[in-house]
Order: C-alpha cells, then sequence, then structure tokens
C-alpha cells in the first residue's frame, strides 16, 4: 500500500508542477509531500519527496538539475515530509484529525510551519547552489540569500497560503472519505 500511494502522490504532484509550470515557485508539491506524511506516515511522505525530485530534477522544463543541485532539493523536500509526519504527533493535530475540524487555529499552524519548512527549504537550496561555486561556505550562504531572495519570498507566501488553506482541506476531506489514516504512534 506504502508504493501505491508514494506513486499516486509522486503522479499528482508532477502532474501539478507541470501544470503550474509558468509560475515560478507557487506549486503544490511541498503541500503534498507534507500531506502524504501526515495522513499516512514518514516513509510515504519520504517516498513522496524523493521520487518527486528524482523525476523532476530531470525531466523539468526549465532544465535538469546538476547532481549537487538535486541532492540539495531532494533533502530539503525532505523538511516538509519530516514536518508533516512531526506535526501528525503533536496533541493539536491528532484532536483536529478526530474530530474532523482542522480549521480555525489549525490554519494559521499549518502556515506557519508550511512557512517555516519552506524557509528552511530556500536556505539549505539557496545554499546548495552557491556551495561550489564560492571560496567558503559563508560566502556561498550569504551570495544563495541574497540572489535567490525574490524566488524564496514568492515561495514562502505561496506555501504560506496553500498550507493554510490545502492542508486543512485535504485532511478534513480525506477523514470524510473514511481514508484509513495512519495513527501516529
Amino acid at each position: 500500500m506504502k508504493v501505491a500511494l508514494i506513486a499516486v502522490f509522486t503522479a499528482v504532484s508532477l502532474g501539478t508542477n507541470y501544470a503550474m509550470i509558468d509560475i515560478p515557485n507557487v506549486k503544490l508539491m511541498d503541500a503534498f509531500v507534507f500531506i502524504a506524511a501526515f495522513l499516512f506516515g514518514l516513509e510515504v511522505g519520504l517516498g513522496s519527496a524523493i521520487s518527486i525530485w528524482l523525476i523532476y530534477g530531470f525531466i523539468n522544463p526549465w532544465g535538469q538539475a546538476d547532481l549537487i543541485g538535486l541532492f540539495f532539493v531532494t533533502l530539503g523536500e525532505c523538511f516538509y515530509a519530516i514536518s508533516g509526519a512531526l506535526l501528525r504527533r503533536a496533541s493539536v493535530a491528532r484532536d483536529a484529525v478526530q474530530t474532523n475540524r482542522p480549521y480555525g487555529r489549525m490554519n494559521l499552524l499549518f502556515g506557519l510551519i508550511g512557512f517555516l519548512a519552506t524557509f528552511a527549504y530556500d536556505v539549505l537550496t539557496n545554499f546548495g547552489t552557491y556551495v561550489v561555486r564560492t571560496s567558503s561556505l559563508y560566502q556561498a550562504l550569504i551570495i544563495g540569500m541574497i540572489t535567490g531572495a525574490p524566488l524564496a519570498i514568492l515561495h514562502e507566501g505561496s506555501n504560506l497560503f496553500l498550507f493554510a488553506t490545502v492542508v486543512p482541506m485535504a485532511i478534513a476531506a480525506s477523514k470524510r472519505m473514511g481514508l484509513p489514516i495512519r495513527s501516529a504512534g
């Protein structure tokens, strides 16, 4: 069942990425990876994150990723899976799923988690872009943060919105549909 879930989340993420290709750094993929881990466990989330980037990193209309870049974006995407799995263990998230009311404060919580995970992703991937192009790790971090700022702001803002809206709705819909949500334990 895990392999099937990973395949579905990978396919949906890739499909929406290609459909939204003209909108830079606004993607549903990060939210889907988070949802996969939140609903079905860390293994499904990580499997989805890695599978998505193994495909999207090589078959991308904007160009193929180099191996160093692919390593950093794949590692960064795993932040969303880890965030989803960890949040699922929090009592406030368990209560929201059990009562089928992941709205209100939960929207703010999911939005904040999405923003923080995206900030970490952007710092890591912008650093990774320059890690072999500069003479120090500090330079790689500073240059990466400065040059990556415009797209990072767009990425973080869009994920704040998507995590505050799409994620709670997907969790509520999965509960109403009777999907077997993996219990945190």
